[in-house]
């Protein structure tokens, strides 16, 4: 049986209920498909872990364009916590930066994000470990 609904409409019907989120969830979906929101896209490696800091680049790249670009305040400050979180995945899970930004202003994102209820306790959890890593060691810059 064929369905009726193209891709575009039943993304649109998932990811109406929660607009905030809506505009980083459709960019995951076009750049991660196996990952159904942009939480899991973050939390969740590919099951190559050879691939997971590429994706993570990739990634940062579009919440990057989201937070500099997004249609509404919401669209841009998710695309903000994405931001810094995929930036938390790349310290924890690879011990680098994916960023060229300054060290001190990388942890100042990342401690405004630590209890920010906006993010799902996992990505907060994440961001945590992030910040014990930069406190506990030198984390090296990547070409992102």
């Amino acid at each position: 049986m064929i369905d009726p609904l193209s891709d575009s409409l039943r993304w649109a019907l998932q990811f109406g209920n929660d607009p905030a989120v809506s505009a980083a969830d459709w960019l995951v979906r076009e750049l991660a498909p196996e990952a159904d929101s942009a939480s899991a896209a973050i939390l969740v490696p590919p099951t190559d872990q050879s691939a997971d800091l590429d994706r993570l680049k990739l990634l940062k790249s579009a919440f990057k364009t989201l937070r500099l670009t997004g249609e509404t305040p919401e669209d841009r400050r998710a695309g903000a916590r994405y931001y810094a979180a995929v930036q938390a995945a790349a310290i924890v899970r690879h011990g680098v930066r994916i960023s060229s930004q300054r060290m001190e202003r990388l942890r100042a994102a990342l401690e405004d994000l630590q209890d920010d209820d906006a993010l799902p306790e996992e990505i907060r959890a994440l961001i945590s470990q992030a910040i014990e890593r930069l406190d506990s060691e030198l984390i090296p810059e990547v070409d992102s």
